[in-house]
């Protein structure tokens, strides 16, 4: 009798109106963003070398940051540009911002917003950070930083010339950074400040991505890459490392929050899944005369 009634309920499934299946995933997802549930999290192979090397930064050392993204990827990547750019300012070190993207100062202007203002209102803009904001050209910017920072910057977006920043102080070429941490949506973006920034001057370069892109640049590590933060999981690995590490500051954790809603979509598309495969092999299955329906 139990075994009828599990095979009727398999049967039951796969006639199942989709619309339930919907109305099920809209439920769960409304339920978790109101509750926000904060989801363990440990760092990556990939992620642990990044966190590893902001902390073995000198304080006061020149850090180049890549800004690369726009407002549509930004859902993935502003987290960990927010997680990578509190960290570097509780080491010490002294980001220095461009971007090869025209949407990359606005994406710089929010992190104004959202990190330096609220968290850092001690911060001395060209003496703890500089912004360089956006120059065209894509690579052939990336190419002119490794001869001469200042043949591409003139002045940062305030018009305050280079050589009157002390944050770039000794700094006159791509190799004198001990990092570059480059957050990329798309082209240009990480993939060329790995092939002509790291490869040529052999400076370290950090990356960060959209989940999608995540594998274009697994091959690149660790070679050529020192570590990579792959979309939201990526950002909430790091954000979670930075918590653990400066407990008592209250981190923010806006990408482990984000996990809880896109975690529990996934376990429920994967049910269904499964679900409606059993269904599909029980009515494929063997009849009662030994033929296949």
């Amino acid at each position: 009798m139990r075994r009828a009634t599990g095979v009727g309920i398999l049967e039951g499934l796969g006639r199942l109106d989709r619309r339930w299946l919907y109305l099920m995933l809209f439920v769960a997802l409304g339920v978790t963003l109101v509750a926000r549930p904060l989801l363990p999290e440990s760092p990556s192979v990939f992620t642990r070398p990044v966190f590893a090397r902001i902390e073995s930064l000198a304080r006061g050392a020149p850090v180049l940051v890549a800004l690369d993204y726009s407002p549509a990827s930004a859902p993935e990547i502003e987290p960990m540009a927010q997680a990578l750019t509190r960290h570097l300012f509780l080491q010490g070190a002294r980001p220095v911002f461009v971007t090869l993207w025209p949407e990359g100062n606005n994406m710089l202007q929010r992190l104004r917003e959202q990190v330096f203002e609220p968290e850092f209102p001690d911060l001395v803009e060209g003496i703890d950070f500089a912004a360089l904001g956006y120059k065209a050209g894509g690579r052939m910017v990336i190419n002119a930083l490794r001869q001469d920072l200042r043949s591409m910057y003139t002045a940062d977006l305030r018009g305050v010339p280079l050589d009157s920043l002390p944050a770039l102080a000794h700094v006159a070429r791509l190799d004198q950074f001990p990092l570059i941490v480059a957050l990329s949506g798309g082209t240009p973006g990480l993939k060329e400040w790995v092939l002509y920034g790291g490869d040529p001057t052999g400076t370290p370069v950090a990356g960060g991505c959209t989940g999608i892109g995540t594998p274009e640049f697994l091959a690149y590590f660790p070679a050529q890459l020192l570590g990579l933060l792959g979309g939201l999981k990526g950002a909430s690995e790091y954000e979670a490392a930075l918590a653990e590490r400066y407990p008592a500051l209250g981190i923010p954790r806006r990408a482990g929050r984000a996990m809880g809603p896109q975690t529990v979509a996934h376990v429920l598309i994967l049910l269904f899944l499964v679900l409606g495969n059993l269904s599909y092999l029980r009515r494929r299955g063997p009849r009662r005369d030994g033929r296949r329906t």
